[in-house]
């Protein structure tokens, strides 16, 4: 399963943050029990081709991709599921992996770009004024 996102600084830049094991936390959700080890071994870095695979499970990859100040972070999972990670929500494994996949690319672009989310390329429309406990109007009276 492959999914990605743009992510606002350089491929260079967006390489060295993924080929950091002390990184691995901010997209391994396992990793970030207070109890958790990280691994010693499995993950390797490939500067000429911007790869960084993974031997842990799931076993995967990030390809880093791009010129100029936005690159492309691409995840590819070698799995067809996982095992939904909240007992309470009605997902099959295929969607908690999907879930999963998007998860760690939304964390991984908020800790890279320091900011909260959002994709560059795909940029999202102003939120309803509501949202600010304003009315959705432009009325103040009401």
């Amino acid at each position: 399963m492959e999914e990605h996102i743009s992510i606002a600084k350089p491929a260079r830049d967006v390489f060295s943050y993924v080929a950091d094991p002390a990184n691995l936390p901010n997209w391994v959700p396992q990793l970030r029990r207070d109890d958790a080890n990280l691994p010693e071994d499995g993950l390797e870095a490939d500067a000429a081709s911007h790869r960084v695979r993974w031997s842990f499970d799931p076993a995967g990859e990030w390809l880093v991709s791009g010129d100029g100040a936005v690159a492309t972070l691409r995840l590819t999972i070698h799995a067809e599921s996982a095992t939904p990670s909240d007992p309470t929500e009605d997902e099959t494994p295929a969607e908690a992996l999907a879930h999963g996949m998007e998860a760690a690319l939304q964390s991984l672009k908020s800790h890279i770009e320091g900011v909260d989310g959002g994709d560059p390329s795909e940029p999202s429309h102003d939120a309803p004024s509501r949202l600010y406990g304003r009315t959705a109007t432009q009325d103040p009276q009401i």
